[in-house]
């Protein structure tokens, strides 16, 4: 009995010491492991607090700020004379490209200023059908014998045409990929907003030079075909010139206009109303189709 008591007290001694020892080398291995992890756990750490950036942050936004379209980026426009118009054509989809280098102080072409000018039309007037130039489609011959049905401006320049409009040349060209000059710039552009040449001033040419114009000292300069509409704006064809050029006294008729003298000019469309004088802007239109908060 003594013996089996004894064997038992050894037995039970044996197993507490091994249970002693299994707890130390728990121990010593959760030390090891944990020295490890605490440097990437701390690097982690580091890493979220971080502000976010680019794409990252959208997910910080409220969710209507999400389906808010961005505004066109044009990296070369900064500073330029016509930056606004330019920004605001170009969230309208006026003018192209809307993102990128714009390239302002290259001459525009007569066809882009076409296009730009029956673009920024119909945005600007939208809501009023009357008012919107109708593009051409493939089922019309083409007026112009140097622009083709399949051209790609062929809807805005036929359209125009179309309208009434004469913005070619008396030999049925168009010339296309020319650049436009000031004295063709103003010509198409002021009868277009008054909807019709001043019919009393196409059979009095040196009246419409030399009384209507403002005095500018090269007005003589100016090709007798396109005098009568350039007087048929507001203001003799100064309202429309000193907006892009400001204050001067020399018209410059034969000089290449820009692309951002351009954009400047069609950021505002007239009513095609005669005795109306009506206008829109851009800045309108982009605030019209502002949604309201």
């Amino acid at each position: 009995m003594n013996r089996t008591i004894l064997a038992y007290i050894a037995a039970l001694l044996t197993m507490i010491s091994g249970l002693s020892g299994c707890s130390k080398g728990a121990n010593a291995s959760d030390q090891a492991s944990s020295s490890p992890v605490a440097a990437p756990s701390s690097t982690a750490s580091a890493t979220v607090s971080a502000p976010l950036t680019g794409s990252a942050s959208v997910s910080t936004a409220p969710s209507g700020a999400e389906t808010t379209a961005s505004p066109a980026a044009l990296s070369d426009i900064a500073g330029v004379n016509g930056e606004k118009e330019v920004t605001e054509l170009a969230q309208l989809g006026v003018v192209d490209p809307t993102s990128g280098t714009f390239d302002p102080g290259a001459p525009i072409k007569r066809r882009d200023f076409i296009r730009w000018l029956v673009r920024a039309n119909n945005a600007l007037w939208s809501d009023t059908p009357t008012k919107l130039v109708k593009l051409a489609d493939k089922t019309e011959a083409s007026y112009f014998s140097d622009v083709s049905t399949s051209d790609p401006d062929f809807p805005y320049v036929q359209g125009m045409q179309d309208a009434g409009y004469a913005v070619g040349f008396p030999d049925k060209t168009f010339r296309p990929d020319q650049p436009l000059t000031r004295e063709q710039m103003f010509a198409i552009k002021n009868v277009f907003d008054r909807g019709s040449v001043d019919s009393g001033l196409t059979s009095k040419i040196d009246y419409a030079r030399n009384t209507v114009m403002p005095p500018w000292k090269d007005r003589q300069a100016i090709s007798k075909t396109y005098v009568a509409a350039i007087a048929t704006g507001s203001n003799g064809g100064s309202d429309s010139f000193g907006r892009v050029y400001g204050a001067s006294s020399l018209f410059h008729p034969q000089m290449e206009v820009t692309r951002a003298q351009a954009a400047v000019l069609v950021s505002v469309e007239g009513d095609h109303v005669f005795y109306g004088g009506a206008q829109r802007t851009a800045a309108q239109a982009l605030a019209a189709s502002t949604p309201m908060p």
